[in-house]
């Protein structure tokens, strides 16, 4: 038995044993598999560690049938005696793999579910068979509790019993070698030693080779979980959620060649040849190695296998490679340079494509971090409800906040650009981008230029005319009148004022520069804005008393028409819609706490 048998061997122990302790906690529910997958990477005793063990053992069983499969290769062991472990071999690859694809679900995390989904509906356009086997696997036609239960029955039992069967039944079986012929000579020996004390030497150094790869696979698989661990990587996304169909599904490092594979195959019929059809002629031509020699001669047979290893090996590499370049990060001066161009009507390249497509990656990945980080620290400090983790972020407003905003503002609104969950929309802005409203910076920048992009500069009124216009003349006509003297004194009013509003909010500031500001305001703005519904003068503008804060926010978004803020008549009266009755009550809180609290 080789080192990397013994490796195998020991890894699938590793495997079972480990599986078995996360057995004894973990639930298969959609309602309870995240949360027993949490609690045993916060709450169970070394429950992280033995996670970790776990998940990077599964990675390594992989790599090291791959490594078994190309050993083989390189020494012709796949012919006569050697053609049953060849098949073992292959199979037991298969099988390490389907165990890490049917484990990845497990968690009913959003990376586990999406990338499920995916190779699940590739399975059904398989002409004939195809949607059977994905019924079949699924559980009927949504992915649910049904599925979850037949994965996790394929992942501890069957998978696993085949895959120890055959490790024990075939991979443990010396390669069957051709007898060397016996020298006509006597081998002759040095002096001072003799043939059994030489043969004695070469034991032992067999051995502790077979003894050294296995520990330090071992060893590495140790470290692995623990530097995981030590850099904050649960291994766990955020709860599945199937009405996220925006989520950056990307697969696991060992099948990203096949997603990269598929982008050359675009529709149903086309990816079915490049998903099913091509890589079943690759498996077919693997297991038909044996059978090689039986038609061509023993130099020829081993040029073709090896040749075809090692491209199927090349592309392989090539195509993981290009998976991640494509993901890659691209310069914001390119992304600059296709977002010009897409604004402008003009048609982007393929390069440009990409290059958008890429950073809107990024991004989505971002968010689905931020999420998955949220939730780790919700459920930890407040547990999971029994109703699910969906719930536990459905009333967190850092979660459901940001999705209420991309469905139901971003649509006139941005935030900091986006529509809240880092995606750009199509359409173009209409109204203010609310990233930081309240905030000392953002009310600053509003006494400054009201009529800028980021405030008022985008609003129209039905006639197409600029809207909120009285702001924007009572600006200009005092930075306007203010010469070199004076312009400073006005500036410092502009900063008093705004750190006075940005209080109102909930934010505190200096007890100083708030009675300044508390003067200003009076002096100046209290002659439009009311403050407790009391004004100087008799221009209506809205409600100052508490501005910026999640109650006003909410109230905003409710009935925007409100006495309090831009009413429904009048030269300025408001242009958005009311969302009294389109939102509920906790839905508007949600969108308002997110606003007030997820300062950036």
């Amino acid at each position: 038995m080789n080192a990397i048998t013994r490796a195998v061997i020991l890894v699938v122990v590793l495997q079972i044993a480990t599986g078995v302790l996360l057995m004894t906690v973990y639930s298969p529910s959609t309602t309870t598999a995240w949360a027993s997958v949490h609690y045993i990477q916060t709450r169970v005793p070394a429950g992280w560690f033995i996670r970790g063990l776990h998940h990077f053992a599964s990675d390594f069983l992989i790599v090291l049938f791959v490594v078994h499969v190309a050993q083989r290769v390189v020494r012709a062991a796949y012919r006569d005696a050697n053609a049953r472990v060849w098949w073992a071999t292959l199979a037991g690859a298969g099988l390490a793999l389907a165990l890490s694809l049917t484990g990845h679900l497990l968690p009913w995390d959003q990376e586990g579910y999406w990338g499920t989904h995916v190779r699940t509906n590739i399975l059904a356009r398989t002409p004939i068979v195809g949607p059977a086997l994905a019924k079949l696997l699924v559980g009927g036609t949504e992915m649910g509790n049904l599925t979850l239960t037949r994965f996790y029955t394929l992942h501890v039992l069957i998978l696993p019993a085949g895959l120890t069967w055959l490790t024990l039944r075939f991979l443990g079986v010396p390669t069957a070698r051709p007898s060397p012929a016996p020298s006509p000579w006597k081998e002759e020996v040095p002096v001072g030693s003799c043939p059994s004390e030489r043969e004695g030497e070469a034991r032992t150094e067999n051995l502790s080779a077979r003894t050294l790869f296995p520990a330090t696979v071992l060893l590495v698989i140790v470290l692995w979980a623990w530097v995981a661990h030590a850099i904050g990587a649960s291994l766990l996304d955020a709860p599945a959620d199937p009405a996220s169909a925006d989520y950056p599904a990307r697969p696991e490092w060992h099948t990203r060649f096949l997603f990269q594979w598929l982008k050359a195959f675009e529709g149903p019929r086309a990816e079915v040849v490049g998903a099913i059809m091509i890589p079943g002629i690759v498996v077919a031509a693997l297991l038909a190695f044996p059978f090689l020699r039986h038609v061509l001669s023993e130099r020829s047979e081993r040029r073709v296998v090896r040749f075809f290893a090692g491209l199927l090996a090349i592309g392989v590499i090539v195509l993981t490679g290009a998976s991640y370049f494509a993901d890659r990060n691209p310069s914001d001066a390119a992304v600059a340079n296709a977002q010009l161009k897409q604004a402008q009507g003009e048609a982007l390249g393929s390069s440009e494509q990409a290059v958008l497509r890429a950073r809107q990656f990024k991004q989505q990945r971002v968010a689905a971090a931020r999420m998955a980080a949220r939730a780790f620290e919700i459920a930890t400090q407040k547990g999971v409800p029994p109703e699910g983790p969906l719930r536990l972020l459905a009333e967190d407003a850092a979660t459901a906040g940001p999705k209420l905003f991309a469905a139901h503002c971003a649509p006139c609104h941005r935030y900091n650009g986006h529509d809240g969950l880092s995606s750009v929309p199509q359409e173009p802005a209409t109204s203010s981008d609310l990233a930081g409203f309240g905030t000392r910076e953002w009310i600053r920048g509003l006494l400054e230029n009201p009529m800028a992009d980021r405030y008022f500069g985008r609003m129209r009124t039905p006639e197409g005319e600029p809207a909120h216009t009285r702001m924007s003349r009572f600006v200009e006509e005092r930075l306007a009148g203010a010469d070199d003297a004076t312009r400073p004194a006005l500036l410092a009013d502009f900063d008093a004022a705004a750190e006075f509003l940005a209080a109102e909010s909930g934010r505190t500031a200096p007890p100083v520069v708030l009675d300044r500001g508390r003067e200003v305001f009076m002096a100046v703005c209290n002659e439009c804005h009311t403050y407790d519904g009391r004004r100087t003068g008799t221009t209506h503008a809205p409600e100052m008393r508490g501005y910026g804060s999640g109650a006003w926010i909410e109230l905003m978004i409710a009935e925007p028409d409100h006495e309090t803020r831009y009413r429904s008549t009048g030269r300025e009266r408001a242009r958005m819609p009311s969302f009294k009755d389109r939102l509920s009550e906790s839905q508007r809180r949600l969108i308002a706490e997110w606003l007030h609290g997820s300062v950036q």
